[in-house]
């Protein structure tokens, strides 16, 4: 495969990963941009566009194009990667040579889905009234329902709480009074922030022809006027200055506890494949120390684990607990932390790690999908490596490396959600 993304325009990069294996061919184009005012109605348009377009202007038009392509996949979702919002745009169709008379059916997919992007439902005066008002309220009901998830919404709120001051603190509060202010005029200058000052990112896996891509979104991108990519940052605290608690009551069957640590990383790459083992080490798979002891041993939670935020610097330790075992639950979890910093997990636990780690990159291969998703992941690093590469660098990883990074790691924020009225 190539090793880099190769620049089509100004902030617009192409990635194709030819492979005959798959049945289906899968692109996925991406638009990184900067946490700002826009974020609100981001949220409305990544919904918006992923229903309707001007040439297929209803819900039952859209739909029928899509399935008519052999019922091909088509979705546009919005995240955030660190302080980077992501919009992206995912088309999924068989391969040509499946199709019945040989048909071009991954032109006929890769000409919906730009025109999908460049042709929104929308005037110059701004985007369809119907259809604004109808996406807000989905926005809305999506809001609404992270609070009906209270392992999601515990871990919203502990970000909000540990980043309030930076871009990655994100108010769901805030954000859902934002939504409700939005009108057809405020989608269109969101669009138009897109369009003009996203970084683009377009991978595609499969048999699907680079040169067809690159001439489509060429002249896409090269008839946007005055485009200029908006700087993408994320602000890395490497150390928390001390503890804060909080603790919130609502409607729950079960407390949830989370904890924010700041990992001590400078950057995204900040000793990343030692950071990613000693992670796993202290709460990844059912091998880990959070798992073993917290859960099995003590019987303290219902489930306990920890996840890597790269993009961030923070490692975010999630658990189920009854809110009497509060106490004992987060002293363990800090004694666990103790012990990783001072290298007394097993070696037995370290192999373990490595050898799942080592595993579960390997098999990215498995899906053009997955295959895409693991290569626009490193889309802002130095380099590209393989599934297969990235095994390699986790198996050269030490129990020294590991334990250095536990020794950076700080413990920033414990945010508690019990039950109204608990004690």
């Amino acid at each position: 495969m190539n090793k880099h993304y190769t620049d089509l325009a100004n902030g617009v990069k192409m990635l194709c990963i030819n492979s005959e294996k798959f049945k289906t061919n899968c692109v996925k184009v991406d638009f990184y941009m900067p946490i700002n005012e826009y974020f609100p109605a981001l949220n409305v348009l990544a919904s918006f566009m992923g229903h309707t377009s001007k040439k297929y202007n209803t819900v039952k038009k859209f739909n029928s194009k899509v399935e008519g392509m052999y019922d091909a996949y088509f979705d546009v979702s919005i995240s955030t990667i660190g302080e980077k919002v992501l919009i992206r745009f995912t088309m999924e169709v068989l391969d040509d040579k499946f199709t019945l008379d040989g048909n071009k059916i991954s032109e006929e997919a890769i000409d919906f889905l730009v025109q999908v992007i460049s042709n929104p439902n929308c005037t110059d005066e701004g985007f369809d009234e119907e259809f604004t008002t109808r996406e807000i309220r989905f926005t809305l009901e999506n809001i609404e329902a992270l609070k009906n998830d209270k392992r999601a919404y515990s871990v919203a709120r502990l970000r909000q709480l540990m980043c309030k001051d930076e871009p990655y603190g994100i108010d769901h509060e805030k954000l859902e009074k934002e939504v409700k202010k939005l009108d057809s005029k405020a989608l269109l200058s969101a669009y138009n922030f897109m369009i003009s000052q996203a970084t683009v990112v377009i991978t595609a896996c499969g048999s699907i022809s680079a040169n067809m891509l690159t001439e489509k979104f060429k002249n896409f991108v090269q008839s946007i006027e005055n485009r200029e990519p908006a700087k993408l940052e994320t602000i890395f605290i490497t150390k928390a200055d001390e503890i804060r608690y909080f603790t919130e009551e609502m409607e729950v069957n079960q407390a949830k506890l989370v904890m924010g640590l700041r990992a001590g990383m400078q950057n995204n790459n900040d000793n990343y494949y030692a950071f990613r083992v000693m992670t796993d080490i202290f709460g990844g798979g059912p091998y880990s120390r959070l798992f073993t002891n917290v859960r099995e041993k003590m019987s303290l939670c219902y489930y306990c684990g920890a996840r890597l935020v790269r993009e961030k610097g923070i490692i975010l330790v999630q658990s189920g607990i009854e809110e009497e075992n509060y106490e004992k639950a987060v002293n363990e979890i800090f004694n666990q932390l103790d012990i990783m910093k001072n290298g007394e997990f097993t070696d037995d636990e370290f192999n373990s790690s490595v050898i799942a780690l080592s595993d579960a990159f390997k098999g990215v291969e498995d899906s053009p999908s997955a295959l895409c998703n693991f290569y626009t992941a490193q889309v802002f690093d130095e380099e590209l490596v393989s599934g297969s590469e990235f095994a390699e660098r986790i198996s050269q990883v030490t129990r020294e490396q590991v334990t250095e990074c536990a020794q950076k790691v700080s413990v920033d924020t414990v945010y508690l959600l019990k039950g109204e009225g608990a004690k």
